[in-house]
């Protein structure tokens, strides 16, 4: 049995629905079962729980042999990475290891580091290293930004209005991967031995700035947009004062100064080299099948 915690987001919608179609028993650890069964379907078992209280989490491991954590507190209306990302990650390990559990799959973020500007890659830190102390069999899938989840942020203004926001410049190269490819890697970083106690780092095929981006749902959505670039220097006023009143808009804001500022690249070859059975998704795809599926439903 596996245990996905966080099977409700872009990545969970692709992976637990691979891991059942392959004949895998699947239970989600979520805090809404009924919006767990309306993304997911009736075929994996639900366990309502929330790993930021330990008490819950014994009944959804009976059983579990195989865990894979996908939570985030980052995102509009989210407790934030300090008490999801490591603390309920923490919380989730030591019940793991009390059950047995046999592998423990966490997907953190491509670049963590234990100084990183940005609370979400600290708090992912915090969790690798935690994972990495334990008696778990582990493994560490880093990702970089969702390519889903961007195409809907920038795209959907787009299509429907015809705006779209950058944050910054927009002038910073950024690697996006698809959630269907990283739970790809996901399956196989639950079954391969020869990845026992490593860290995966995991890419897309191209680097595209947010401009680059907006380009291409642009010629995706056939309209041209009116963009709107958030200065830098507002955005970081934006997230110091926010940060005592709505603490997730101020980490969604730190997001977003990232995404100006920070080294995002990846250079997929060795991965590509590693997995070559694993096929990379261009963010044209994306889009086209995304904005598409917009358009049908308008």
């Amino acid at each position: 049995m596996i245990l996905v915690a966080g099977g409700t987001g872009h990545l969970g919608i692709e992976l637990v629905p691979l891991l059942t179609a392959r004949g895998n028993l699947v239970r989600v650890l979520t805090r809404d079962p009924a919006r767990a069964r309306q993304r997911l379907g009736e075929t994996p078992q639900v366990a309502q729980g929330d790993a930021r209280h330990p008490q819950t989490l014994e009944a959804a491991l009976e059983g579990v042999d195989t865990v894979v954590s996908a939570m985030t507190g980052f995102g509009p209306g989210a407790p934030g990475p300090r008490v999801v990302d490591y603390e309920g990650n923490l919380n989730l390990m030591r019940a793991a290891e009390k059950a047995g559990v046999r592998r423990f799959v966490l997907v953190s973020i491509h670049g963590a580091t234990a100084d990183h500007a940005i609370e979400l890659w600290r708090m992912k830190h915090r969790a690798e290293q935690a994972l990495r102390a334990s008696q778990l069999n582990w493994v560490i899938v880093r990702p970089n930004a969702f390519m889903e989840l961007w195409a809907e942020i920038v795209g959907e203004p787009i299509f429907r209005e015809g705006k779209a926001t950058v944050f910054g410049r927009g002038d910073n190269p950024v690697n996006f991967n698809s959630a269907k490819d990283v739970a790809r890697f996901i399956e196989l970083a639950l079954f391969d031995p020869g990845l026992s106690r490593t860290i995966l780092s995991v890419g897309g095929p191209e680097n595209l700035t947010l401009n680059e981006l907006v380009g291409a749902i642009e010629r995706a959505a056939g309209r041209k947009a009116a963009v709107r670039h958030v200065p830098l220097p507002m955005m970081r006023l934006m997230a110091l004062v926010m940060r005592p009143l709505k603490p997730d808009v101020a980490t969604m804001i730190q997001g977003g100064i990232a995404f100006d500022t920070v080294d995002m690249t990846f250079d997929a070859s060795d991965l590509r080299h590693r997995f070559p059975d694993v096929r990379l998704t261009p963010m044209a795809e994306i889009l086209s099948g995304q904005l598409t599926a917009g358009a049908g439903s308008r």
